[in-house]
């Protein structure tokens, strides 16, 4: 072959190579351009989710965190200062306060308080005889209702928030009587109760207005057709410190094999067979020795049994020998419907000589129940009975 053929074939496949070789370059090029930008475009949506659900999500979280470090810089404080994390100290100045409803609440239960706020907790002057109420709650961590329970307090001056865990209601009620003694000292009476029941308040203001007339007269002393006789007996004695009434119960035995039950407990939280008489946490009277006494007595153990009213009103009145006495009245546990009809039996119009009157009765909501109307319905009911009787004592 010629040097001319040669030189001529060599040119050739240069020339016939080389936009091949830039070709394959330049599709290599263009596909990693390519993937790099499908890359970026997928991290790029990825930051803009993130950063759209760190916006959306920042505000509440920073309201949630300053409503729990408020209520958590209130909670260390009132533990630094030894006092609730709200109070009102002024419960018991305005007036001479001769009864006040001590009622076990919890901070979740708005409408209960503000249900009984407008129906058996709005009598604070009947029959000459001035009353307050108390709602008691305890601490919980977490959640947001601090603002709520702030305005609460605030608005309606009857909110006492304690530092003890809201599910210790032994402890809750003795603090609270222990705050009592402190700022409520001139209070005679005290009746502790439950959010989720009815009282009626009325019936509780003439036994207290009783109680006071003639305190000495102790024989047949009768309110409507019920014996006082053993409340002016146990008031009248020296030991003044054994004033405790209630819907008392015989010694029972406590439950040792359900173990899934609430009301399970061991021989180490209590080793006896039996439970001491006691009375029932729907509710009980008690003068102010004996709640001074009570308490005393209860803050000398180291563990209080976790059901109040077995304590209180059982263990540690047997270690001061005295018993919860029977309330000589009705406590009614059943519908609302029930309670209203055993009101209305009470109607002395009707009646020549009508039953016990009623005290106590459980709303829907002490079964679980939301049945907030059941206070206003029975409320109603008890109004058109003492009618009568009210417009006297306003008059």
């Amino acid at each position: 072959m010629s040097l001319q053929a040669i030189l001529y074939q060599q040119i050739f496949h240069r020339d016939l190579h080389v936009p091949s070789t830039i070709s394959h370059q330049t599709r290599y090029n263009i596909m990693r351009r390519n993937c790099s930008d499908r890359v970026c475009l997928f991290l790029s949506v990825l930051l803009l989710f993130y950063i759209g659900w760190y916006v959306l999500t920042s505000s509440n979280f920073t309201i949630r965190f300053r409503h729990d470090s408020a209520e958590e810089l209130a909670y260390k404080n009132a533990i630094k200062m030894s006092s609730p994390m709200m109070e009102n100290r002024q419960i018991c100045s305005v007036d001479e306060i001769n009864l006040v409803f001590l009622i076990i609440s919890v901070r979740a239960h708005f409408l209960q308080r503000q249900s009984i706020r407008e129906t058996w907790g709005s009598m604070s002057d009947v029959f000459g005889i001035h009353s307050q109420h108390l709602f008691v709650i305890g601490y919980q961590p977490g959640g947001n209702l601090y603002k709520e329970l702030s305005n609460e307090a605030i608005h309606e001056q009857d909110l006492l928030y304690l530092t003890i865990d809201d599910h210790s209601v032994t402890l809750k009620e003795l603090h609270a009587y222990r705050w009592l003694e402190q700022y409520c000292s001139t209070a005679v009476y005290i009746f502790k109760t439950e959010d989720d029941l009815f009282v009626n308040s009325i019936l509780l203001h003439e036994l207290v207005r009783e109680l006071k007339t003639r305190p000495n007269d102790t024989k047949n002393r009768y309110l409507y057709n019920v014996s006082l006789d053993s409340l002016f007996n146990a008031q009248i004695n020296s030991g003044t410190s054994e004033f405790l009434f209630g819907w008392s119960f015989i010694p029972g035995r406590p439950e040792r094999t359900l173990t899934n039950s609430q009301y399970y407990v061991t021989y180490q939280e209590y080793p006896n067979e039996l439970y001491p008489r006691y009375c029932s946490g729907f509710g009980y009277l008690m003068n102010s020795k004996t709640r001074n006494a009570l308490t005393k007595e209860a803050f000398r153990i180291q563990r209080p049994f976790r059901f109040s009213d077995i304590f209180i009103t059982g263990m540690m009145p047997a270690n001061l020998n005295f018993i919860c006495d029977t309330l000589p009245f009705t406590f009614h546990q059943g519908t609302t419907d029930e309670c209203i009809a055993l009101i209305r039996e009470n109607n002395e119009k009707v009646l020549s000589s009508p039953p016990t009157p009623v005290i106590i009765c459980s709303t829907g909501l002490h079964t679980g129940q939301s049945s907030f109307n059941d206070y206003y319905k029975i409320w109603v009911a008890l109004k058109l009975i003492y009618a009568g009787k009210l417009q006297t004592s306003n008059n």
